[in-house]
């Protein structure tokens, strides 16, 4: 897989607490795209993530996790202390693993 030079801190929070997986070897492109809206249209921002089979954690990402650019070393106790860091939510998770280019496909907004 090419470009898989990213480094990214996946963080899940079960209500109480945030747990953070750091992944390297990863993906990441950035993706503008504009979608309808009412009376017009809307600039949106998409991140696709690819994660090689080879770096796959053992718990892949999910829906409305959230996904930071880069290492995260500092503690997690609120959504507000991701301001400081790129990072984005989990629309979508695509596992494939069985393919020929064996990947999970996440993508966030």
């Amino acid at each position: 897989m090419l470009h898989c030079d990213k480094t990214i801190t996946v963080i899940k929070c079960d209500g109480e607490s945030y747990t953070k997986t750091v992944i390297v070897g990863v993906s990441w492109f950035d993706k503008h795209q504009i979608k309808l809206e009412g009376s017009g249209i809307a600039p949106v921002n998409l991140v696709q993530i690819r994660i090689p089979a080879a770096v796959c954690p053992d718990v892949l990402p999910a829906t409305d996790d959230v996904i930071a650019l880069g290492e995260i070393t500092a503690e997690i106790t609120k959504p507000a202390d991701l301001k400081p860091y790129r990072h984005v939510k989990v629309m979508s998770v695509g596992d494939n693993r069985r393919g020929g280019t064996p990947h999970v496909a996440v993508t966030c907004q």
